[in-house]
Parts: C-alpha cells; sequence; structure tokens
C-alpha cells in the first residue's frame, strides 16, 4: 500500500482504523509505522472528524422531510405521461 492509496482509504472507511477490513488494516498499520506522509493523513483525518463532530447539534426544521417530498411530487405532476404525447400525425396537423 502507498499513500495515494492509504489516503483513498481514509476518505472511504474514515479515520477509525479497527473499522476497516481486517486486511486493509494490516497493511495500513505497516506503511503507517515507516510513512511520516501516511500518519500526516491519519492525523488530519482525525482533525477533520473532530471539527465536524464538535459543533452543536443542529436540527432541521419541523416540516422540511414533508416540504422536500411535496416539491419532489411537485415535480413528477410536471412530467408528461405517456398519453400526454401527441400522436405523430396530430403533431403534423394531419
Amino acid at each position: 500500500m502507498d499513500e495515494a492509496q492509504f489516503q483513498d482509504l481514509v476518505d472511504r472507511h474514515g479515520e477509525d482504523l479497527a473499522l476497516w477490513p481486517a486486511a486493509l488494516r494490516a497493511d495500513a498499520e505497516a506503511l503507517l509505522e515507516h510513512s511520516d506522509r501516511a500518519r500526516s493523513i491519519l492525523d488530519a483525518a482525525v482533525k477533520l472528524r473532530k471539527a465536524l463532530t464538535s459543533g452543536p447539534k443542529v436540527r432541521a426544521p419541523a416540516g422540511l422531510a414533508a416540504r422536500i417530498v411535496a416539491l419532489a411530487d411537485d415535480d413528477e405532476a410536471d412530467k408528461p405521461t405517456p398519453s400526454d404525447k401527441a400522436s405523430p400525425r396530430a403533431r403534423a396537423g394531419s
């Protein structure tokens, strides 16, 4: 495993190596033993996770999910159905 692969795996699996698949974890731990760059990647991921989780919890406004669904339903209603399509003769004015 090289540093680029390690960065990709940190991005996909997170900074907690204990949550990684065992085979990947072993390779990552071996890389961390001798790579300053890999340790820097992991440290940055840890700091980012802490920054993202340290702030106050934000709750969505009441009814947000219902408004999103209603907007999606409105978009679906605007789409033509197969029966809305005019036949080629009707479009040609025949």
